[in-house]
C-alpha cells in the first residue's frame, strides 16, 4: 500500500512538473519553430505543400491534443509575434517581384487586385451570409479577407508546379500586393462593424486614406533607407547589411502601426517594393529574407492552428465546407475571369490562375486578431470566424496542391521542359556565348554576384540575375529544372563544379558543361566525368585571360559553316588555328563545343581580331 501510494505521488509530481514545462511561452514559440520547419521539410521531401502538414502539426501539438504548443501562453505576445513575421513575409515577397516581368504582367495583376477583388470579396460575404447566417458586417468582414491569395502558399507552389512566367509572375505579385489589399480593406470593414451605421461610410473613407497615407510614406521612406545600407560595402562585406534590413523592415511594420491602425502590412509591402524596383546589392538580402520566411511560416501555421480549438468547428463542418467549396468553384473563378476580361492573358492562362487560389498566412493571422477582438465585444461570430477561415485555407492549399499540376498540364500553362541554358558568369566570355546562343533562338539566364558584370549584361540585351549560382533558391528562381543545360564561365574550376553538381541535384539529367583549366584549376577530367559533365570547346583555357582579351577588343564572335570551311592535305578545316570552338550546330541542336566535329554542320568560333590599318602602322612604329 505504501509503495503503490508512493507511486501515486511520484505520477502526481510528473504530471505537475510536465504541467509547469509545457505552460512556458518561450517553450511553445520553440516547439512551433521545430514543428513548422519539420513540416516545411518533411512537405519537400514528399513533394506534398509542406503548409499542410504545417496545419496538421498546429492541431496535434496544440491544447486539444498533446497540449505542447500553447498559444495562450504568449497573451497578448502572439499578436506582436505574429505581426513581426508578417512584416519579414511580405517584405521578402515584394522584393523578389521581377519589376521587368511585374511590368509586362502588370495589366492582369492590376486587375485581379482592384476589379478581381471587390468581385472576390462581395462574392465570399454573400456566400458566408447565406451559408453561415452571419450579420452583414461580419460576412463583408470576412469577404475582404478571404479575397485574394497570398505569398506564403503561392511560391511553394509555383515552385512544384512549375507553370510557364507569364503565370507564375501574375499569380506571385497577386499574392504579394493582394496580401496587402486585404489586409487593408479588412481593417477598414472591421471599423465599419464596430461603428454606428450613420457613421460607417465617413469613417472608412478616413480609415483607408490614413492607411495608405501612413502605410505608402513609412513604407517608402524605410525602403530608401534599406537601399542606402544594401549599397554600404563597408557593412556589405559582413553582412551586417542584411540584419540592418531586418531590423529596418520590423520598424516600419511597428512604426507604420503606431502611427495608423493596421497600415504596417502595406509598409511592410511598399518597403520591399521600393528596393526591388530601384535594385543594387540585393541579392544577399533575398536569399536571407526567403531563409527567415521559411522560419516564419512554419512557426506561424503551427502556432495558429493550435490556436483554433476543436469545440470551435462543432457545427461548423458541412456548413464551412460549402463556403470554401463556393470559393473555389465559383466565387475566385468569376473574379478572376471577369476582372481580366482584355487583359492580353488567353482563356487557358486566365483559367489556370481561377483555379489556383489558396488562401495565406496573413489570412490567418488578421483572422486570428479579429476573432479574438470580435469575441471581446461579446459577438457570437468571433470563434467561428476564425474556425471558418482556417477550414477555408486547408481546402485552397490542399486542391490547389494537389491539382495545380495537372490542372496545368490538362491547360498547357506548364513551362516547357529543354527550354534554353542557365549560364553561371556574366563575365565578357559568358555574355559572349549567350548573344550567340540567344542569336540561334536558345533561351538564356545568366546569373552572376558582380554588380558590374551583371549591368554590362543588361545593358547587351541580356536577361541577367544579381544573385549567388551556387544557393538552391538562385538555382531554383532560374528555373533550372526546365533547361536543357547548365553551363559554368567563372575564372574558378573549383565553384563551376560545385555549381553544376548542385544544378545535377535539382534536375537529373540535364547537361552540364564548364570551363576548365583557368586561373584557380584543379578540376581533373576524371572529377568532370564522376559529376556527368563536360569540358566546354573540348580544352582546357583561362576564362579570365580571354575576358581580357575581349574587353581589349582583341577576340570576335564569328559564325562558320561547314561549306565556307578550307580544305588542306584532303581534309575538312572547320577551325583554324588560334580560334575557339565556343558552340556547334549538329542538325536542329546547338550545342556547347566539345571538340568532337562530327555531324557539326555550324560552328560559333572566338576568333583572334584581324588589325586595322592603324593598329599595324602603329605596330611598325
Amino acid at each position: 500500500m505504501f509503495l503503490a501510494a508512493l507511486l501515486k505521488r511520484a505520477e502526481f509530481a510528473r504530471t505537475l512538473t510536465m504541467h509547469d514545462i509545457f505552460d512556458s511561452p518561450a517553450l511553445t514559440l520553440s516547439f512551433a519553430l521545430a514543428a513548422g520547419m519539420a513540416a516545411l521539410s518533411l512537405g519537400t521531401v514528399l513533394r506534398v505543400p509542406g503548409i499542410l502538414l504545417a496545419l496538421g502539426a498546429g492541431v496535434l501539438l496544440g491544447p486539444d491534443v498533446l497540449n505542447a504548443v500553447r498559444p495562450a501562453t504568449l497573451g497578448e505576445w502572439l499578436q506582436i509575434v505574429v505581426g513581426f513575421c508578417v512584416s519579414v513575409i511580405l517584405f521578402e515577397g515584394a522584393l523578389s517581384l521581377n519589376p521587368k516581368r511585374l511590368k509586362r504582367a502588370g495589366t492582369p495583376v492590376r486587375r485581379l487586385i482592384s476589379i478581381g477583388a471587390l468581385i472576390a470579396a462581395g462574392g465570399a460575404a454573400f456566400v458566408a451570409y447565406h451559408f453561415m447566417g452571419w450579420r452583414i458586417e461580419i460576412a463583408a468582414l470576412f469577404g475582404a479577407l478571404l479575397i485574394v491569395t497570398g505569398p506564403t502558399v503561392i511560391s511553394p507552389l509555383l515552385r512544384r508546379i512549375k507553370a510557364e512566367k507569364t503565370v507564375a509572375t501574375v499569380l506571385a505579385a497577386e499574392g504579394v500586393l493582394g496580401d496587402a489589399v486585404g489586409a487593408i480593406l479588412a481593417t477598414v470593414v472591421f471599423g465599419i462593424a464596430l461603428h454606428p451605421v450613420a457613421e460607417s461610410f465617413g469613417h472608412a473613407a478616413l480609415e483607408l486614406g490614413k492607411i495608405a497615407l501612413v502605410g505608402g510614406i513609412v513604407g517608402g521612406v524605410i525602403g530608401l533607407l534599406i537601399v542606402g545600407v544594401a549599397r554600404w560595402k563597408a557593412l556589405a562585406q559582413n553582412h551586417m547589411n542584411r540584419i540592418a534590413t531586418l531590423a529596418l523592415v520590423l520598424l516600419a511594420f511597428q512604426l507604420s502601426n503606431a502611427l495608423a491602425h493596421e497600415s504596417g502590412v502595406l509598409a511592410a509591402v511598399v518597403a520591399g517594393l521600393v528596393v526591388g524596383f530601384l535594385g543594387g546589392e540585393t541579392e544577399d538580402l533575398i536569399e536571407f529574407k526567403e531563409e527567415l520566411s521559411m522560419l516564419f511560416i512554419g512557426l506561424l501555421f503551427v502556432i495558429l492552428a493550435a490556436n483554433v480549438r476543436i469545440d470551435e468547428l462543432t457545427g461548423l463542418a458541412l456548413p464551412a465546407l460549402g463556403v470554401a467549396a463556393c470559393l473555389v468553384f465559383i466565387v475566385r473563378p468569376a473574379a478572376v475571369m471577369l476582372s481580366t476580361i482584355g487583359s492580353g492573358l488567353n482563356v487557358r492562362q486566365r483559367l489556370f490562375i481561377s483555379w489556383i487560389g489558396p488562401r495565406g498566412i496573413v489570412a490567418a493571422a488578421v483572422a486570428s486578431l479579429f476573432a479574438t477582438q470580435l469575441a471581446a465585444t461579446g459577438a457570437r461570430e468571433g470563434t467561428q470566424f476564425r474556425a471558418v477561415v482556417f477550414v477555408c485555407i486547408v481546402t485552397t492549399v490542399t486542391l490547389s496542391g494537389l491539382t495545380g499540376k495537372p490542372v496545368g498540364k490538362l491547360l498547357k500553362v506548364l513551362a516547357k521542359s529543354n527550354q534554353g541554358w542557365l549560364i553561371f558568369g556574366a563575365n565578357a566570355v559568358a555574355r559572349a556565348l549567350a548573344l550567340a546562343l540567344k542569336e540561334a533562338g536558345e533561351d538564356v539566364l545568366l546569373i552572376d554576384r558582380n554588380r558590374e558584370e551583371v549591368a554590362r549584361a543588361e545593358a547587351a540585351g541580356l536577361p541577367v540575375m544579381q544573385a549567388n549560382a551556387l544557393e538552391v533558391n538562385t538555382l531554383l528562381r532560374g528555373g533550372v529544372e526546365t533547361r536543357t543545360g547548365v553551363i559554368a564561365l567563372t575564372a574558378n574550376d573549383e565553384v563551376n563544379l560545385l555549381f553544376l553538381q548542385t544544378a545535377k541535384r535539382l534536375a537529373h539529367g540535364i547537361q552540364a558543361w564548364m570551363a576548365q583549366g583557368g586561373g584557380k584549376g584543379g578540376v581533373t577530367d576524371a572529377m568532370l566525368e564522376a559529376a556527368g559533365a563536360h569540358a566546354i570547346c573540348g580544352r582546357k583555357f583561362d576564362v579570365a585571360l580571354l575576358a581580357a582579351m575581349f574587353e581589349e577588343d582583341r577576340l570576335e564572335v564569328i559564325t562558320r559553316k561547314r561549306e565556307e570551311a578550307e580544305n588542306e592535305d584532303g581534309k575538312t578545316v572547320i577551325r583554324r588555328a588560334g580560334e575557339m570552338p565556343l558552340l556547334v550546330r549538329k542538325g536542329k541542336s546547338i550545342l556547347p563545343a566539345s571538340g568532337d566535329w562530327k555531324g557539326v554542320t555550324e560552328v560559333v568560333l572566338l576568333s583572334p581580331r584581324p588589325k586595322s590599318k592603324s593598329d599595324e602602322d602603329g605596330d611598325e612604329e
